[in-house]
């Protein structure tokens, strides 16, 4: 869609972008949520309320930062422009765990669905077996490219919004009052930590805000239309969520769902019968498997840019004829293995849940770096004055807070891997910066005299 003649290349307005974030926001992970937030209880409600104000102050956060620091990156492009190489290759390195964290979740979230027909499935060592077993078909389908990996995603998102969207409209005439606050708060701890870990759990659907924000050379008057967008993009989708979540939780009694693999055909099945509960079965396994293979590919970008600039291997930018890094594919799904024997559980529903944990304590420090550093560039850039600047301030520090809350919310066993795993690339950096001073690059960034 280049042009040279960049006047008549036809640019996105409010209703275009407003679709675009819509669609980016609503992935298939979803489609485990209303188990893990039944568990809470219908406090959890409250959960979504306050992740989605959070989310919506770091998407606008994100939104300023693209318009005034343009650049290949995103979020890592600004923690590295307001903290340096060292911040930099920390957030590349848990951006990449979180994308590839959260694509174990889509192979435990399809063969949950999967189990719905095969009831074998639910042995945790054979559902483990066959998720491996079908994330190495499609690391196998990713080698012919990102146009044969996706040539499905139009109709496996199709397939995610039938589901969705029909369970959140058609639910209603089903609902059930007394199902839904049948258990207030069955997480055992007060109703703050219940909320607190509502808001993390929920935040996995929003995962990837990021990715909405859409460079202001395609959009139209992009000061107004991409905040505007984002935000509208944004309560679409939550609407989706929220209402598809409330309303199982008011279709399936509790005891049930608490333990259900495939919550959504639960729902189908207690409003139209049991070839209902099938048929979106079918369609919820289609949706979680076939996005698995764009989204390895996806995966791979953050290390294969990372290594171009020498703090990753330098077998993550090695391409094969269909310029695929197979060789990160390769040892990225190897980790992807382990983290799937690892987590193995008789409750597909609680692996869902340790596994959704550990990427969103993944994807929320490079958020956190990304929200203080808008402020940071904006003074940088001598922006630091006026209505605005206090505004996107507020919004800085808003996010951070919410962040902040759904980093306890994670629990303490997301925590400690978290904080493991940040402290692990400190001795990782050293590394990095020794190659990079056999290459006679610049280590130390000190003034000469």
């Amino acid at each position: 869609m280049a042009s040279t003649h960049t006047g008549s290349i036809k640019k996105m307005g409010l209703a275009a972008l407003t679709l675009v974030t819509a669609s980016n926001m609503m992935g298939s992970g979803v489609f485990m949520l209303p188990t893990n937030l039944a568990g809470i209880g219908s406090v959890s409600l409250y959960g979504w309320l306050i992740t989605i104000a959070g989310v919506i102050a770091l998407a606008l956060v994100f939104a300023k930062n693209s318009m005034i620091t343009p650049r290949d990156g995103g979020i890592i492009a600004y923690a590295s422009d307001a903290f340096g190489p060292f911040i930099g290759f920390q957030t590349t390195i848990c951006y990449w765990i979180s994308a590839w964290v959260g694509n174990v979740a889509l192979l435990v979230a399809g063969v949950g669905y999967l189990s719905y027909f095969f009831p074998a499935l639910k042995n945790p060592f054979v559902s483990a077996i066959t998720a491996i077993v079908i994330l190495w078909a499609f690391i196998a389908l990713a080698s012919a490219g990102a146009k044969a990996a996706g040539r499905s995603q139009s109709f496996t998102a199709c397939c995610m919004l039938v589901v969705v969207l029909g369970t959140g409209i058609a639910g209603w005439f089903w609902f059930k009052p007394a199902l839904f606050s049948e258990v207030y708060n069955g997480t055992k701890e007060s109703d703050l930590s219940a909320v607190f870990s509502a808001a993390s759990l929920a935040l996995w659907g929003f995962l990837g805000v990021e990715s909405a924000v859409v460079s202001s050379g395609q959009v139209e008057n992009p000061e107004s239309t991409v905040p505007r967008a984002t935000v509208l993009g944004l309560l679409i989708a939550a609407v989706c969520y929220v209402t598809s979540c409330t309303v199982i939780m008011g279709l399936v009694p509790h005891r049930e769902l608490v333990s259900s693999a495939a919550p959504f055909a639960d729902a189908a099945r207690y409003m139209f019968g049991e070839f209902a509960g099938e048929v979106v079965s079918a369609l919820s396994i289609i949706a979680c498997f076939g996005s698995i293979s764009g989204w390895l590919i996806l995966q791979s970008e953050a290390p294969r840019a990372g290594a171009r600039q020498g703090l990753f291997p330098a077998f993550f930018a090695q391409v094969n004829k269909n310029d695929v890094p197979m060789k990160g594919l390769i040892f990225t799904g190897v980790l992807m293995t382990l983290v799937l024997l690892t987590t193995a559980s008789p409750d597909l529903a609680k692996q869902f849940q340790i596994i959704i944990l550990m990427s969103v304590f993944a994807s929320l420090l490079p958020y956190l770096y990304a929200l203080v550093a808008l402020p940071v560039i904006m003074v940088a850039k001598s922006l630091n004055k006026g209505r605005q600047f206090i505004t996107y301030c507020t919004l800085s520090v808003l996010g951070i807070i919410y962040s902040l809350f759904a980093l306890f919310g994670a629990g303490s066993n997301a925590m400690f891997w978290g904080v493991l795993m940040m402290m692990l690339t400190i001795p990782l950096y050293a590394l990095v910066a020794a190659s990079r001073c056999k290459k006679g690059d610049n280590i130390l960034y000190l003034d000469d005299n």
